[in-house]
């Protein structure tokens, strides 16, 4: 029996347990429970081995979460954001001996993920907003302004979320060894303080490792863009700074345009630019890119997809892609073809 089958009771009984203790003053406090399944049937060919596999999107994982905020008085509110990640076979753990030469691809079999994604408290005044414990560094999704309506399979970090595991040809190297957005520093222990101010956002972040993030964020109408820095230095490895820019606009018609450039200065002092044209008509989003990473690993990776997304009704999207993967200079290395197509449900 897999016991992390427990965690959704055990959220729900977390839920509960927190409403029972809540003082009497503390009714206007509100709790909600969402989250998401995210599935995509994937054929892929990496030049060795081929297959078709029955996985879970990364992009956008499988997921739950629970919501609470109240007023506490003087303008001030408090809440907290936890949320935990159920995935069954995710996409970025499929490996090229996962495949089948027959054509039917196989389960990972260890690549379930079953992992806390946010776990924390906030509050909220005049001052701004300061958040304590696991959740986003400032940095995170520095990468990400985008607004093609695509993302759910498309965006800057897809070529890691869908195939860092997969290697190409016979060259023993992966995806997730060449290619990289350089999207901050994700998810970690921090405390965050966010401050806006009309058009403009500010976020600044420390979190364990002496991890330093900043970011600023302006979005006006159909027109955003995200710059931001970080710097991390611990016990095992050396300080890296990395920086980060995006943007995005969007056209009355419904023609849009996504960039990004990141990197930071590990070994090597690799970088990373993605591209992207879009286009939106009724429920139904386009979009193509282009995305190169250099100087991360042996031989530079660089991808091509093109994506479509259906918004069925509120909350339900189903979506496909083609995407080819590429490494130069490299023994062994091969293109790899990757045929997608998925649904995702929110509740």
């Amino acid at each position: 029996m897999q016991k992390p089958t427990t965690y959704p009771n055990a959220l729900a009984v977390l839920a509960a347990s927190t409403v029972m203790l809540l003082p009497t003053s503390a009714a206007a406090f509100e709790f909600t429970l969402s989250g998401q399944v995210n599935r995509l049937m994937m054929g892929v060919d990496n030049g060795e081995e081929s297959g078709v596999v029955n996985a879970d999107n990364s992009v956008s994982g499988t997921r739950i979460r629970l919501k609470g905020h109240g007023d506490v008085g003087n303008d001030l509110t408090a809440g907290i954001y936890y949320e935990y990640q159920l995935q069954s076979n995710p996409s970025d753990k499929i490996t090229a001996d996962s495949l089948d030469s027959d054509g039917i691809g196989g389960n990972t079999g260890d690549g379930d993920n079953f992992s806390n994604r946010n776990a924390n408290i906030w509050f909220k005044g005049n001052f701004g907003k300061v958040t304590l414990g696991q959740g986003s560094g400032a940095a995170d999704g520095s990468t990400e302004a985008d607004s093609s309506g695509t993302t759910v399979i498309q965006y800057a970090s897809a070529s890691g979320d869908l195939l860092s595991s997969m290697e190409y040809g016979d060259s023993g190297v992966t995806v997730g060894d060449a290619r990289s957005a350089f999207d901050g520093l994700g998810r970690n222990d921090n405390i965050r303080y966010d401050a806006a101010m009309g058009d403009f956002s500010l976020a600044g972040s420390y979190g364990n490792g002496d991890k330093v993030e900043l970011a600023a964020r302006y979005k006006k109408d159909s027109l955003e863009f995200r710059v931001a820095a970080w710097d991390t230095s611990d016990s095992t490895a050396d300080s890296i700074t990395g920086y980060a820019i995006s943007g995005t606009w969007e056209a009355a018609a419904g023609f849009n345009l996504t960039g990004s450039y990141a990197g930071d200065d590990s070994d090597g002092d690799p970088d990373n630019i993605y591209l992207k044209a879009g286009y939106k008509t009724g429920n139904n989003a386009f979009g193509v890119d282009w995305s190169e990473t250099t100087d991360k690993a042996a031989g530079d990776g660089s991808s091509v997809s093109v994506a479509w997304v259906n918004q069925l009704m509120a909350g339900i999207e189903i979506y496909a892609s083609y995407r080819v993967e590429s490494l130069d200079d490299v023994d062994g290395e091969d293109d790899i073809d990757a045929l997608i197509g998925g649904a995702r449900i929110k509740f």
